[in-house]
């Protein structure tokens, strides 16, 4: 087999892990794809919590999908991590990542030495007549990262490389996606990514503190159901009432009011963007996550954004090899979008 990565995202009471092969000149290779459940206290906003329960996913993962890399890339990317957009004087990326702690910590809500820096250069500009480049900053806690790396570590694995999560949501689907102006919503259970990208490289992100889990928490609520039945219920209805079907109205009716915050959040987004980029042509939004599958979602940010929404075909990046179980596979939908996307970097 060729050399392999595992991309591994860590989700809310779910790891999903990819495993694939690129070389940089052929369609990447997927090999192996498979999710264990944990429990929900496991992991909260992408962090892990109970470094035992992942640790003994993780070894069920490995035995079970018989990954053969140990090698793995994760991903960051909630509320505890910090993008902004910064203008720095034209120098060696190498340089501009050593000097970052000076440069920024004024703009970081705690000290430079507890947090993770990186930088990601967009374009060259002219500032003030002198040569610059125009990036994203990304600050994640130091003690976020950690605690990630350790549980992988735990379990006997490697962590090559630590990367955002909004990039690889990116990078899952630019290949056949590669034109114009694109935004990429990522709604996973407790967040969501907005990422405005053109010709498959990102402008703008912001964070959402908004996901799928707010509708299973009104549900909840209003309904009186279990956590469960809540969320099993939001799956079966979403936003979409069922006439024939009485208990579907009453979940459609929750559902479409607690989504508003979302829905209103990105449609507020996606019109600063075009507002201060009234060059920019959007020529549609992907949606991708577990979010992704809400029936009805895509049409209320339709509705919203005044833009064409689709759902994310990651797959459609990926040649799948004869050791994925293609309907299974499939079947996850939007869902894979972080796993995959985080191998591409590492993996080339």
């Amino acid at each position: 087999m060729p050399n392999t990565i595992v991309g591994l995202d860590f989700g809310h009471g779910v790891i999903r892990a990819a495993e694939v092969s690129a070389d940089g000149k052929h369609q990447p290779v997927l090999h192996r794809y498979h999710e264990v459940q944990v429990p929900v206290d496991a992991i909260k906003e992408g962090v892990v919590t109970d470094v035992d329960a992942v640790v003994s996913a993780l070894t069920w993962l490995w035995k079970v999908a018989a990954f053969s890399s140990k090698k793995v890339v994760t991903g960051i990317g909630s509320q505890q991590v910090l993008i902004r957009e910064l203008i720095l004087p034209r120098m060696p990326l190498a340089h501009i990542r050593e000097t970052l702690p000076f440069r920024v910590q004024e703009l970081l809500p705690l000290p430079a030495e507890q947090a993770v820096l990186d930088f990601y250069g967009v374009e060259e500009v002219e500032h003030e007549g002198e040569a610059h480049i125009r990036g994203l900053l990304v600050a994640a806690t130091r003690e976020s990262v950690l605690a990630n790396t350790r549980a992988i570590e735990a379990a006997g694995l490697k962590v090559v490389d630590v990367d955002l999560i909004p990039f690889a949501v990116v990078r899952a689907h630019v290949e056949h996606e590669r034109s114009g102006v694109k935004i990429y919503l990522h709604v996973g259970a407790v967040s969501t990514s907005v990422i405005v990208a053109e010709q498959g490289v990102p402008q703008f992100i912001r964070m959402l503190p908004s996901g799928g889990n707010d509708l299973t928490a009104a549900l909840a609520e209003k309904l009186g159901l279990f956590h469960d039945r809540a969320d099993e219920m939001k799956r079966r209805f979403g936003l979409i009432a069922d006439e024939a079907d009485l208990d579907s109205r009453g979940v459609a009716t929750v559902s479409v009011e607690a989504a508003k915050d979302l829905v209103q959040a990105v449609r507020s987004t996606v019109a600063f963007w075009q507002n201060n980029h009234p060059e920019s042509q959007v020529d549609g939004v992907v949606l991708s996550g577990g979010g992704a599958m809400l029936r009805g979602l895509p049409e209320a940010l339709q509705s919203a954004t005044g833009l064409a929404v689709t759902i994310s075909r990651p797959a459609g990046r990926f040649t799948v090899g004869d050791r994925v179980d293609e309907a299974s596979f499939l079947a996850a939908g939007a869902a894979p979008a972080v796993a995959l996307g985080l191998t591409i970097r590492s993996a080339a």
